[in-house]
């Protein structure tokens, strides 16, 4: 028989799971989600300090927040990105005077983009979360949902940083495996990258024009789920798990305001992140 005590825990870990979840709709800072990511896996774990490191331009792994620890005493720690993943897991990635640790990859599109280190001085702290197969599956759908965010966040800095200088949009997104474009009002298609041509394997200039729904689901009309609806409805960003044969798989799609230079709406981006993928006949 459940005790009250594991009732409100579990609660709480929905509670946190599903904040998690919604972060990559709401908190588009980059330090804010950041923020907020190493927060939530300190509350999650009951850690006593909780570091966030994400994998820099010249691949390695640095510090890039921390809850509960100085961040000016850990900035200058790297780990290369080539050490193998199962010693990132069973070593401590910090020289800290703490009985228990507990590494998490955060792992997206199959690739490691960063690690939550937890500490506690407690001992075998957080054996549970490491050995029981739902309290691991809780951590790992944590773990999921936080890199999606962070992936999210440091694309819209990006897009940022793109639109303020003189490069090129689709030069600097066809390079990406993420689906991106642009849509207005009209749920017409003003811009795609690269890997939406490769996704329906179309030319760039034949989806330009044409209308979201038709592209990326075959439809004659939008979805009432339709993130890019909600964002026009809220002018804020929309989430949704879209699983959809037209697509190939399950995808993590993002809708965020997009504005011209005098601040009109104009449409949304449009962000589609594969998570699963369908296998085809021949495979």
């Amino acid at each position: 028989m459940s005790s009250v005590s594991d009732e409100k825990r579990l609660y709480h870990r929905l509670k946190i799971l599903s904040d998690a979840f919604m972060l990559s709709s709401k908190a588009l800072d980059y330090k804010a989600v950041l923020r907020t990511a190493t927060r939530h896996f300190q509350v999650f774990t009951e850690a006593d300090a909780s570091v966030l490191f994400l994998l820099s331009r010249d691949d390695c792994l640095k510090p890039a927040y921390s809850s509960g620890i100085p961040f000016s005493k850990i900035k200058d720690v790297t780990m290369p990105r080539s050490i193998r993943l199962k010693d990132i897991i069973t070593h401590p990635v910090l020289d800290l005077r703490y009985t228990s640790f507990m590494n998490t990859p955060l792992i997206y599109n199959r690739k490691l983009i960063g690690l939550s280190a937890v500490f506690s001085i407690v001992p075998e702290k957080f054996h549970i979360l490491e050995h029981d197969k739902y309290e691991n599956l809780f951590l790992a759908m944590l773990a999921s949902y936080l890199a999606v965010s962070i992936e999210n966040a440091i694309l819209m800095n990006t897009i940022k940083s793109i639109e303020g200088s003189k490069y090129d949009w689709e030069s600097a997104f066809d390079a990406m495996d993420d689906l991106i474009s642009i849509h207005d009002k009209d749920f017409t298609i003003l811009r795609a990258n690269k890997a939406v041509a490769r996704k329906f394997n179309m030319d760039v200039r034949s989806i330009v024009g044409e209308k979201c729904y038709k592209i990326f689901h075959g439809e004659k009309e939008p979805r009432k789920t339709c993130p890019h609806r909600r964002t026009m409805e809220t002018m804020a960003p929309c989430t949704e798990i879209i699983d959809d044969p037209h697509m190939g798989g399950v995808f993590h799609v993002t809708t965020f305001p997009y504005v011209n230079e005098q601040g009109n709406f104009i449409g949304s981006i449009h962000v589609a992140k594969e998570l699963i993928r369908q296998k085809s006949k021949s495979e």
